[in-house]
């Protein structure tokens, strides 16, 4: 009766009892009592209100058995106080999903996903791609991240005007040593000294070598320089 006339006050209503003994059961119930909390929850959600779906996004977002059908209908929500909670922590979330919502839906949403406690190398890529400063330095930041080499590239690459996004991205352990070299060569000398500051003693002992590579090379690739015309300009 709720489902076909309720009111979307009775729906949030019905939506909190019925989550609330799903939640405090969720550890015992078998897949077929998933499935009838999961019909019956998606009937209810269309039409609720923001906040009711928010609580209930919020409370099914750390549950491993939640029901799939209703948390695939959450995450894909425009509104981030809905999807954000499933995003951030859900494990009912798959990477296909994941990948389409990050290809699709705006910053909020990848800023979530960004924070998630593992992401694929296949994820990171549309991540840095497509996200603004705040999610790409999120996303440098995260240990469970992995990146390819075209991620880490495009890392280095917009760490050049972030100084910030540099000093997370240099203490990374898995940032190889040619993209350390190229982080180090594009960033300004107090840059290079907070992130010697901060590593730990085995990255210094990199970071040392990686500056030593650079003043080689530049003192190979500098040209030397012809100041005969403007000394005569000026004494004249």
């Amino acid at each position: 009766d709720i489902v076909e006339r309720g009111d979307p006050q009775r729906r949030a209503r019905a939506i909190q009892q019925i989550s609330e003994l799903f939640v405090q059961g969720a550890g015992h119930f078998r897949p077929e009592h998933v499935n009838l909390f999961d019909g019956i929850l998606t009937g209810l959600v269309p039409d609720t209100a923001i906040a009711a779906r928010a609580e209930l996004a919020e409370r099914l977002a750390a549950i491993p058995n939640a029901p799939p059908t209703l948390v695939d209908q959450l995450v894909r929500a425009d509104e981030i106080a809905v999807a954000g909670p499933l995003l951030r922590l859900s494990p009912q979330i798959g990477e296909l999903t994941l990948l389409d919502i990050a290809r699709g839906k705006g910053q909020e949403h990848l800023l979530a996903i960004s924070g998630r406690a593992s992401l694929s190398a296949a994820l990171t890529d549309v991540i840095v791609r497509r996200g603004d400063r705040e999610v790409v330095r999120s996303v440098a930041g995260n240990a469970g991240a992995r990146f390819s080499q075209a991620g880490y590239t495009g890392l280095v690459k917009r760490s050049g005007d972030d100084g910030i996004l540099a000093l997370t991205l240099g203490q990374r352990n898995d940032l190889s040593p040619a993209l350390l070299e190229q982080l180090l060569a594009g960033s300004v000398d107090v840059v290079r000294r907070r992130l010697f500051e901060a590593a730990s003693p085995a990255r210094k002992a990199a970071i040392n070598q990686t500056m030593l590579q650079i003043t080689r090379g530049a003192k190979r690739t500098t040209p030397a320089r012809d100041f005969s015309v403007a000394q005569r300009a000026v004494i004249s």
